[in-house]
C-alpha cells in the first residue's frame, strides 16, 4: 500500500495528530470534573453521551439509513455486547485508572491495548502471529515494567490499584477494538458502530446514573462555577469530536501504518500534561521504559499494516 492515498498526505498527517493529541489530554478534562466535584459516576457517563451526540450527528447528516442494520442480530452485538458490555467496562475502567495514576502511565496502559490486541485477533479471526509480533510484544511488556518501576521499587505513585486498573483498561479496550473489528467487516459503517456502542454504554450506565441525573448534577454545581463549567464541557466535547473523528478522517489520506504512528504522541502529550499541569514526574527509568514500549507498539503496528509482520 502506498504511503499516500491522494495528494494531500499532509492533511492525513495532521489529522492523526491531532487525534493524537486529543486523546493525550483527556486526562486533563477528567481531573478538572473531578476537582470541581462532578461524581464519579458523571464523569463516566460523560464521555459516552458526547460520543453518542457526535456520531449519532454524523449519521442523520450522512445517511439516516445506515442506522437501520440488515441483521437483528447486528443491534445485540453493537448494543449490548460492544456497548453494554465492553465499552462501559473500558470507560469506567478508564476513569478510575485517571484517579488512581499519573496521567502518562494511564496513556501507556490505554496505548498498549495494541499488545493484547495480537492475541483476540488470532482468537477470533485467526490471524497469524508471527516472531516479529511475538518480540515486539515481549519489549513492549519488559518497558512497561520498567515504566511500574517493578524492578526497582516505586515511590508510591504506582498502587496495586492503578496497575489493576490500568490492566483493565488496557483488556478492555482492546476487546472493544476487537468486535468493532467484527462490525466493520460487517459493513456496518464506522460512524454507526460508535452510535449504537455509547447508546448500549448510556443504557448500562442509566441503571445507577442516567442524562437527565448528569444534567442535574451539572445544573447545582452551576450555582458554584457558573458559565466556567459549560465552557470547559464545550471545550470537552470540541475535544472529543476532534479525538474520535480525526484519527478516521486521517485514514482517507495516508496509509494506516502512519495514521498508527502519529499516536506516539498520545502518551508524550499525556506525560507532558502530567508533569507541567500536576507536577507527576517520572523517573529516568520510568522514561525509558515508556520510550522502550511505545516504539515497541508503533514498529508492530507499522510492519502489520505493511504487511511484513
Amino acid at each position: 500500500m502506498e504511503l499516500f492515498k491522494n495528494k494531500k498526505p499532509m492533511a492525513g498527517i495532521l489529522l492523526g495528530c491531532a487525534g493524537a493529541v486529543t486523546t493525550g489530554i483527556f486526562g486533563i478534562f477528567f481531573n478538572y470534573f473531578d476537582f470541581i466535584g462532578l461524581s464519579e459516576s458523571g464523569r463516566t457517563i460523560l464521555t459516552p453521551f458526547f460520543v453518542f451526540i457526535c456520531f449519532f450527528s454524523v449519521a442523520l447528516i450522512k445517511n439516516p439509513k445506515s442506522l437501520i442494520l440488515k441483521n437483528k442480530l447486528l443491534y445485540l452485538t453493537t448494543i449490548f455486547v460492544s456497548g453494554g458490555i465492553l465499552y462501559a467496562t473500558y470507560n469506567y475502567t478508564y476513569v478510575r485508572a485517571i484517579e488512581s495514576l499519573p496521567l502518562a502511565i494511564t496513556s501507556l496502559f490505554n496505548f498498549s491495548n495494541a499488545v493484547v490486541l495480537v492475541l483476540l485477533m488470532r482468537l477470533f479471526f485467526n490471524e497469524k502471529i508471527t516472531v516479529k509480533k511475538v518480540v515486539c510484544c515481549l519489549i513492549s511488556l519488559v518497558g512497561i515494567l520498567f515504566v511500574l518501576e517493578i524492578f526497582s521499587g516505586g515511590d508510591g505513585d504506582v498502587t496495586a490499584a492503578g496497575i489493576f486498573w490500568g490492566v483493565s483498561v488496557t483488556v478492555s479496550l482492546a476487546f472493544a477494538y476487537t468486535i468493532d473489528y467484527f462490525h466493520i467487516q460487517k459493513e456496518i459503517p464506522f460512524y454507526v458502530v460508535q452510535t449504537y456502542t455509547c447508546l448500549g454504554a448510556m443504557i448500562v450506565y442509566s441503571f445507577n446514573y442516567s442524562i437527565p441525573d448528569l444534567f442535574r448534577e451539572l445544573g447545582s454545581m452551576t450555582v458554584q462555577h457558573g458559565a466556567a463549567l459549560w465552557l470547559v464541557l464545550l471545550l470537552y466535547f470540541i475535544n472529543v469530536a476532534i479525538s474520535y473523528g480525526a484519527t478516521t478522517a486521517a485514514y482517507n489520506f495516508i496509509d494506516a501504518s502512519y495514521t498508527s504512528m502519529t499516536y506516539v504522541l498520545e502518551p508524550t502529550v499525556a506525560a507532558a500534561a502530567g508533569f507541567f499541569l500536576y507536577g507527576q514526574r517520572l523517573s529516568a527509568v520510568q522514561v525509558i521504559g515508556m520510550v522502550i514500549s511505545v516504539s515497541a507498539i508503533v514498529y508492530m503496528q507499522y510492519i502489520e499494516s505493511k504487511g511484513k509482520g
